[in-house]
């Protein structure tokens, strides 16, 4: 969002019911949508439990798709309204705030 540091989610706690689409659209630096669980913010969910896949967007560059005149997305479907937990794995963005989750109960 302008005017907003880059290192966070906006919003950084939302409600979405089953059967909806969450967008992340990044407009600056390049991050990640990362799932993680409560106690392990900022460690791929798959890393701590290896039959969770989890969700991971790769790394979304904004400056080439600045080029193109497009804002990188990715979009996660709700399956339930078991919480969701987020955060950007490029560098030491998680460890610096950029976290949120969905469905937090």
């Amino acid at each position: 969002m302008a005017g907003q540091p880059a290192l966070k989610y906006y919003p950084d706690n939302i409600k979405a019911a089953p059967g909806s689409m969450v967008q992340f659209q990044f407009w600056a630096g390049n991050h990640t949508v990362t799932q993680s669980d409560f106690d392990h913010p900022c460690t791929p969910i798959s890393q701590v439990n290896s039959s969770v896949a989890g969700i991971w967007s790769s790394f979304m560059p904004v400056a080439a798709g600045a080029a193109k005149k497009e804002i990188p997305v990715f979009t996660v479907m709700i399956n339930d309204t078991k919480p969701i937990w987020i955060f950007c794995s490029q560098g030491k963005h998680c460890s610096n705030g950029m976290s949120m989750v969905i469905n937090e109960k």
